[in-house]
């Protein structure tokens, strides 16, 4: 498979500067630090210094729910050859604030690279996004996971992420959500990765929608939420198992039916694009009050919750009550648990009170 060529062009490296004539890489000792040298007659023994306890305070421990298996402990992480640009793990955390205003609401999202994924030297292919609307009515949000049979589906992912998120958000300058044409939208994001593939793949010009798919295929989830009120209305479209759900008072609320939820043999097969659903999108709403979270994650998470009412929804309900710190809710996207070791990715989005 042939890489992405770059178009960096090499920086200048810039000289060391002298510091009032002398080079910078010399570092005479200070003069007055007392050097403890041992007991030799004639020679006088430097008094002890007694050294202040260390200024700071902290440790990281990873999470682990159940059993975390031995991959937790006995991977070793190594990188993608083919993908060094691609980063291992991306984490955000910040108040959504519109130009001028007070803070609506606080968001965190983190993608990390599974335990697979490290072991086997593969690059994450899940992907999110997030943009604000110009007007500050609205926060547009996706999270995509590209398919681990496709060895360019996180470019798929990528483009389902980033594209959707902005045609989402030229639509919201003319359309209410509640009008959103979601089949549309998953046309034109289908397109995207289409044209990205035949411009990029090696011989991809000549490809067929099915080709391309084998080589670069998605799921993805959007969200629009409105924050002109202290209830935010929440629509929702997906393609796919990636997941919306709303964390409430009394536990964790689906907003699509639960991957698995009543089949005795689970299954792993999903829609994904660039292959069009036959079916039209089902649109979902929800409300979401202060003191409430909404939640789009990628199966790598959405597996192991499953219907929020086991050990790691009780865990996730308990960490995410309040906006943790956040590179915190990166390590609560990536505990540990027995078999799972997929991608993780999360975007959590609390409103806050007026």
């Amino acid at each position: 498979m042939s890489t992405v060529q770059s178009n960096w062009e090499e920086l200048p490296v810039a000289g060391y500067p002298d510091v009032d004539g002398v080079p910078t890489d010399v570092f005479p000792l200070p003069a007055e630090v007392p050097v403890d040298i041992p007991n030799v007659p004639g020679r006088h023994r430097a008094e002890h210094v007694e050294s202040e306890p260390p200024a700071w305070t902290g440790q990281y421990l990873p999470y682990s729910v159940g059993e975390p298996g031995r991959a937790a402990t006995e991977v070793v992480s190594v990188p993608d050859p083919e993908n060094w640009h691609r980063r291992d793990s991306v984490v955000d955390g910040f108040a959504v604030r519109p130009e001028g205003g007070p803070p609506l609401a606080e968001l965190r999202a983190a993608s990390l690279r599974g335990l697979s994924h490290r072991a086997y030297g593969r690059t994450r292919q899940d992907e999110y996004a997030y943009q604000l609307t110009p007007d500050g009515r609205y926060l547009v949000l996706c999270v995509a996971d590209g398919l681990s049979s496709g060895s360019w589906s996180h470019y798929a992912a990528e483009v389902a992420a980033r594209t959707g998120v902005t045609l989402l958000v030229n639509a919201l300058a003319h359309t209410e959500p509640a009008e959103l044409g979601w089949d549309r939208l998953v046309r034109e994001v289908a397109g995207h990765i289409v044209a990205f593939a035949r411009k990029r793949l090696p011989g991809g010009s000549e490809m067929e929608v099915s080709e391309v798919a084998e080589w670069m295929s998605t799921t993805a989830v959007y969200a629009v939420v409105g924050l002109a009120d202290e209830v935010a209305d929440v629509h929702v479209g997906s393609v796919g198992d990636s997941s919306a759900w709303v964390l409430a008072e009394h536990g964790w609320i689906p907003m699509a039916d639960v991957k698995n939820a009543d089949a005795d043999v689970h299954s792993s097969a999903v829609g994904a694009l660039p292959l069009v659903p036959a079916q039209p999108v089902v649109r979902r709403h929800a409300q979401v009050a202060p003191g409430e979270v909404l939640v789009l994650m990628s199966d790598g998470v959405g597996d192991p919750l499953h219907n929020g009412t086991g050990e790691v929804g009780r865990f996730l309900a308990q960490s995410w009550r309040n906006p943790p710190d956040d590179l915190a809710f990166a390590a609560q996207v990536g505990f540990h648990k027995r078999s799972y070791d997929d991608d993780r990715t999360v975007v959590a989005v609390w409103p806050l009170p007026r």
